[in-house]
């Protein structure tokens, strides 16, 4: 495409960046490269190749803000000595009407109707300036159309007002068969897959594509109406393809034009006519709008940034700056992310690789790292989260279980309704994620936790004869935003697993062993999270939800409240669901509040030395919880204490109501002597009186 570097020179400043030559350099920094750049009667004239992803680059407004946002240099979106023209008689409300009957098809129509013109040429600016780039000039209302497309990107159309039929436009599907003839001459045969824009009797224009003859401005029209609309990329390119027509309009519309474009587009066209042809414009602009435009949102993180360029010099502070130069709407921050709007001119910019993109344009390809990125092994690499769940499978592995795969798809309301408690606590409990062109109408959503599929596959197992399952499985889980400080739709990185069945500690223990229970779950929890959690600084909290057994699910946290995640038992409403014959315990980890760095693991020999045990029993209240009393040993630090649990708790008759009994084995060994009994004793006795005094136990 051809572009004039005087028409560049209306929104950024040519001479700050560096003339011909400079602007040049800054396109092809942009990923807009020019193929050349030849001198004309109009001055200098670029040809740049756009890509089809970048639509917004289709004009010479698109062209000055990546310019603009290379150089750090001031855009001017609108041209300063262009005034909103005056307006008299009849309001455009009065003098005509625009029905959506595609709301989805053609999502925005604009309309301003100038009455009272006569046959002119355009000024000699814009006849100038469009003969430069190879456009012809035709006559004012024809010039001001394309003037406005090559400047805004926005594709207009001019009707002569009068030959429109009760000066009623309705845009909607052709009928099968019908006809019209285009202004190439050419009578078209049209499908009900086309969309038209149509007066009160019949079609007058092939949407997005090329107008019609009938209603064409000519040296006799007197009013016009000026049209610009949003038509569906889709729709645009197959009725495009299927009658051979390419132009200029539905070059831009087949890419996605800019909705928001629309109202500048109409008043740079009614000026232009009205400085070229005289008459009036009617006050008011018809917007007519049809399904709405979503917002779209973006995360930005700076762990994401920094390892897709390989350099950590690059901070949030020039990705805000650089996103806000080209035209993005920076919302909430944080050290770690930032939330990006996409701006209505770029339908490229969707996920967060999009944003990385953008914000190295800027930056330079140039000045990124050349050398290659770290890696682990032959093809490996050190993408942290990466590291953290090789390390939690390398565990769960070690731990004999098998790894397990489902697909992300599911139907939340069904599959995910008892989970609800735990969606809230992780913030996915919000709008579901729906895929819109699902394969299975039963499996439509997203998945917000990798539970219900694990579930699935353990009883799938048992149904296939499995006496003792131990399953987990690594993914993605995706939620919708219910944090405000979280993007529109995000993804959750998780671990989860599942015991069920017969479970052995070794191969000598009977097969009619017991069935997993929750401390099953909760001890492999804690020893996956060994590397990173120190002993004792993990916290469990009861928690509740139809999926777990009441009084048998718990969530942990870290010492300064971060969740990590939840293990229950399966309760037997979900068992009954889940057609799981036997008991199950299950666990979701979130990988990615796991404590970073892993802590470095000191291999300490064993001791040659025996070891000791002393055995201390006492009644307390039953709402004493085991992680207290640990906490209480601890804390005292009995000498040589090796290791301590729980060997016996006892409630009934004999106890006393409220109340039950504990004992807890302490473990005494020493790596430079033998222990003898009576400091052991000592020892004991200054843990029973610690636990007397301060948690009240009774010996």
């Amino acid at each position: 495409m051809k572009f004039s570097l005087d028409w560049l020179g209306d929104r950024v400043p040519v001479a700050d960046a560096g003339g011909a030559d400079g602007i040049r350099r800054l396109l092809d920094r942009a990923g807009l490269p020019v193929e050349s750049a030849e001198q004309s009667n109009d001055g200098v004239l670029f040809d740049v190749e756009i890509t089809p992803n970048r639509p917004d680059a289709m004009s010479h407004r698109g062209l000055a803000r990546e310019v603009a946002a290379m150089a750090a240099l001031p855009f001017e979106p609108n041209v300063a000595d262009r005034r909103e023209p005056p307006a008299s008689g009849p309001g455009v409300h009065d003098l005509a009407a625009v029905q959506i009957d595609v709301p989805r098809l053609c999502r925005r129509f604009g309309a301003r109707v100038v009455r009272g013109i006569r046959s002119a040429p355009s000024p000699d600016r814009v006849r100038r300036r469009l003969a430069a780039i190879g456009s012809k000039p035709i006559d004012a209302a024809v010039d001001a159309t394309n003037y406005g497309l090559w400047d805004l990107g926005q594709p207009l159309h001019a009707f002569d007002l009068d030959k429109l039929q009760g000066g009623r436009i309705v845009v909607r599907k052709a009928r099968r068969g019908e006809k019209l003839v285009t202004l190439d001459g050419i009578e078209r045969t049209l499908e009900p897959s086309d969309v038209v824009v149509a007066d009160a009797e019949r079609a007058v224009s092939l949407a997005g594509i090329m107008g019609g003859l009938d209603t064409a401005v000519t040296e006799r029209t007197t009013n016009v109406l000026l049209e610009a609309a949003w038509w569906d990329p889709v729709a645009i390119r197959r009725t495009s393809r299927r009658l051979g027509m390419h132009t200029d309009a539905s070059h831009r519309f087949e890419r996605g034009a800019d909705p928001e474009a629309i109202p500048a587009a109409l008043d740079l066209a009614a000026a232009l006519l009205l400085e070229a042809a005289g008459g009036t414009l009617a006050p008011g602009m018809i917007d007519v709008r049809g399904t709405a435009f979503a917002r779209r949102k973006t995360v930005l993180r700076l762990v994401r940034l920094q390892l897709l360029s390989g350099d950590s010099r690059l901070d949030l502070d020039f990705a805000a700056a650089a996103l806000t130069r080209l035209g993005f709407e920076v919302g909430t921050r944080s050290a770690r992310r930032l939330t990006a709007t996409v701006p209505s001119f770029r339908p490229d910019v969707a996920i967060e690789e999009d944003l990385v993109e953008e914000v190295l344009r800027l930056w330079g390809y140039d000045r990124l790292p050349s050398h290659l990125p770290a890696t682990a092994g032959a093809g490996g690499h050190l993408e942290p989260l990466r590291l953290v769940e090789e390390q939690l499978t390398d565990g769960a592995v070690a731990s004999g279980l098998h790894e397990t795969y489902s697909y992300p798809f599911t139907d939340r309301e069904s599959e995910e309704a008892s989970l609800a408690p735990w969606l809230e606590a992780t913030g996915t409990a919000a709008v579901p994620l729906r895929v819109t062109n699902a394969a299975d109408s039963t499996r439509r959503d997203l998945r917000s936790t990798l539970l219900p599929a694990l579930l699935e596959s353990v009883s799938r197992n048992f149904r296939h004869g499995a006496r003792g399952v131990a399953l987990f499985e690594v993914g993605r889980t995706f939620g919708a935003a219910g944090d405000p400080a979280r993007p529109e739709s995000f993804e959750s990185r998780r671990f989860a697993f599942a015991l069920g069945g017969e479970t052995r500690s070794h191969w000598s223990v009977p097969s009619t062993s017991r069935s997993a229970d929750f401390f099953d779950a909760k001890g492999l929890f804690e020893r996956l999270l060994e590397p990173w959690a120190e002993p004792g600084s993990l916290t469990w909290k009861p928690f509740h939800a139809e999926a777990f057994v009441a009084g048998a699910a718990a969530r942990c946290e870290t010492a300064d409240g971060r969740l990590l995640g939840v293990a229950g038992v399966v309760s037997e409403a979900e068992r009954a669901r889940r057609r799981l014959p036997e008991g199950v315990s299950a666990a979701e980890i979130l990988v990615e509040a796991i404590p970073s760095p892993a802590r470095r693991v000191r291999h300490v020999p064993s001791s040659a030395f025996p070891s000791i045990v002393a055995d201390l029993s006492f009644s307390h209240a039953r709402d004493l919880d085991w992680e207290t009393l640990e906490r209480a040993v601890s804390e005292l630090a009995p000498a040589n204490l090796e290791s301590l649990r729980l060997l016996d708790r006892y409630e009934g008759p004999g106890v006393g109501e409220g109340r039950v009994k504990t004992t807890l084995r302490l473990t005494f060994r020493s790596f430079e002597r033998t222990l003898e009994q009576a400091e052991i004793n000592r020892e004991r006795d200054r843990v029973a009186a610690a636990l007397a005094e301060k948690l009240s136990v009774q010996f």
